[in-house]
């Protein structure tokens, strides 16, 4: 496969990208029988227009590294986990005060809920690994909904702080790249690397192809069609050029810097 510089596009101008698709002769390209959630069309793709593979390959290509992107950082999951301890502690606290309601049936509710809902002492769970604390949060909120703890939920007033721990729970599993049910996905500067390597590995395929039926088609509209949805890639190569190597890694016994992959853009003699 030939090189075209994509290694040297950046994670937010892939992303960008997207944009591309949606203008120019691009935007009339139509993947909406391709483009499911599912990934595996009841469409074939071996039925569709090329245009049409291609702007699907580089929209799944580019949301998954979006998807990666998005993934917390360290210090953001800190603050995440901050929020989730906090909502724990204030159902903690919000059901022992319960607990000493004058209404008998109150009291009960509350102890009830305090038994199912928290860990240990009551902020046992505050203590517990990310991971653990997605699954816990997803627990109290599940068994809350359900009888006979929705009636005591109700009876007790307890509804903002389910909803609250409800939010944290989720905001925590986005920042870990957990979906319901699923368990944590690679740290998440693994998955950038591996969604920028697919995203290169899209773009270099399909500008070769692109490419190749440039060469081998006759001037006229169809050619000058292709050639109108491979500009936004090369202009995208444009935008990213090759970056000058420090000199620790200039071609070994020639002095002389590593050509940059064929079709990329040159670069300036300094």
């Amino acid at each position: 496969m030939a090189g075209y510089g994509y290694s040297y596009v950046t994670d937010k101008a892939f992303s960008a990208f997207a944009r591309e698709l949606e203008q120019g002769v691009w935007k009339s390209v139509s993947i909406e029988k391709y483009d499911v959630p599912s990934r595996v069309p009841a469409a074939l793709f071996l039925d569709a227009p090329r245009p049409v593979v291609w702007k699907t390959r580089v929209r799944w290509a580019i949301a998954e590294l979006d998807e990666a992107l998005g993934v917390a950082s360290a210090a953001e999951l800190a603050e995440l986990d901050a929020e989730w301890d906090s909502s724990q502690r204030a159902l903690h606290m919000f059901l022992g005060s319960a607990a000493e309601h004058r209404e008998p049936a109150h009291r009960e509710a509350a102890v009830r809920l305090r038994g199912a809902l928290l860990a240990g002492a009551g902020t046992e769970q505050a203590g517990y690994g990310y991971d653990a604390e997605v699954d816990f949060g997803w627990h109290q909120v599940a068994i809350a909904e359900k009888a006979p703890l929705a009636a005591d939920v109700k009876k007790v007033g307890a509804a903002a702080h389910l909803k609250r721990i409800d939010e944290a729970t989720a905001a925590l599993a986005k920042g870990l790249g957990r979906g319901p049910g699923q368990k944590r996905t690679a740290p998440r500067s693994k998955r950038i690397r591996e969604t920028m390597a697919a995203c290169r590995t899209a773009f270099n395929s399909i500008h070769e192809e692109m490419d190749w039926l440039v060469e081998h088609t006759p001037n006229g509209k169809p050619r000058e069609h292709l050639e109108a949805l491979r500009a936004p890639f090369l202009a995208l190569l444009e935008r990213n050029p090759p970056r000058a190597l420090p000199a620790t890694e200039e071609n070994e016994g020639t002095g002389e810097s590593p050509a940059p992959p064929p079709g990329a853009p040159a670069v300036a003699p300094s």
